[in-house]
């Protein structure tokens, strides 16, 4: 719940810094920028961009506590995303573009 109101409180903040420096239609850009920034971070910490011996070569190599804490990077990365992603999908209609 925490980051989901991060990632919320990361979507207002970017509303307003769309609308102080740009337009009012940059919102959906600059939101689902910041949304793109952390489905990055959230594929580089679960290991999607990698092939299959290197997950396993860094599986066999992996303590527990580093597998725990790296996933839960990963899943609060993506939730942080969800709401920026959202916003950017209700404005991009709700501008008419």
């Amino acid at each position: 719940m925490k980051y989901l109101l991060i990632g919320t409180g990361l979507s207002l903040t970017g509303i307003l810094l769309a609308i102080i420096i740009w337009d009012v239609h940059m919102i959906s850009n600059v939101t689902s920028g910041i949304g793109f920034i952390f489905l990055i971070v959230a594929c580089l910490f679960s290991g999607a961009f990698v092939n299959g011996d290197r997950m396993r070569a860094n599986w066999a190599n992996e303590t527990k506590e580093s597998w725990i804490q790296r996933n839960k990077i990963a899943w609060c990365s993506l939730i942080m995303a969800i709401p920026n992603f959202a916003i950017a999908f209700i404005f991009y209609y709700y501008l008419g573009y």
